[in-house]
């Protein structure tokens, strides 16, 4: 099994990340600022992983809580981080994002340099699931969280309608279930990976949330 790209150009892309997933991104954004309040890390470094043009690291560059924080993005698609890293410069952000091309299954980093990792829609587009989880874990700091919105095969039929209708406006093909886990899936996937100093659960979204679940990973002091 190879790595799923997104079958749209990064102007496409752009324009549905920020338009058609506009109150998702509300939604993991209200949830990432939540559960900073939990992090006892200290290396004010987060990772967007499967960043594609890296619409959610501008989406966070004015929340306050976030201030003192070191902005980087990853994702396999050149295309996607050439097209960021456009925008970096444009808007004179070098300082403030750093963006990588690179696998979620080998992370180009040493671990433990981040307090907060992040990624929404990602896991099934990867090839190894279990390595990509480990991987987050392991760049993950002492006292960090990561959060992931995950899109499940089982989900709620109001929220995928809801969720297709802002597809079909943006004119993007309606969100495919086959590649996608079940709430199960889930949760046997992430007991599979046995990592060590590593907290998690799983809960299944309500509302707008009900397009998939939440996975919150917790790294132990």
């Amino acid at each position: 099994m190879k790595d799923l790209f997104v079958a749209l150009t990064p102007e496409q892309y752009e324009n549905f990340a920020i338009v058609g997933t506009s109150i998702w991104n509300f939604y993991l954004r209200k949830r990432l600022l939540e559960e900073m309040a939990t992090i006892t890390s200290e290396k004010n470094s987060l990772l967007d992983v499967g960043m594609g043009t890296g619409h959610m690291l501008f989406n966070l560059l004015d929340a306050p809580e976030l201030i003192h924080y070191h902005l980087n993005g990853i994702d396999l698609d050149l295309r996607m981080v050439t097209f960021c890293r456009e925008k970096i410069k444009k808007h004179a952000l070098q300082s403030k994002i750093t963006v990588y091309e690179g696998s979620a299954s080998a992370l180009p980093f040493n671990e433990q340099i981040f307090s907060l990792v992040y990624g929404r829609s990602i896991i099934h587009h990867w090839s190894e699931p279990q390595k990509g989880l480990q991987e987050i874990c392991r760049v993950l700091d002492k006292g960090g969280i990561a959060i992931i919105h995950e899109p499940l095969a089982d989900a709620d039929e109001k929220a995928i309608k809801l969720f297709n209708e802002e597809r079909e406006k943006c004119g993007v093909p309606n969100m495919s279930i086959d590649e996608k886990y079940t709430l199960e899936q889930i949760q046997s996937l992430l007991s599979s990976c046995q990592m060590k100093n590593i907290e998690y659960h799983v809960k299944k979204g309500t509302g707008i949330g009900a397009l998939g679940c939440e996975i919150l990973i917790k790294k132990k002091v």
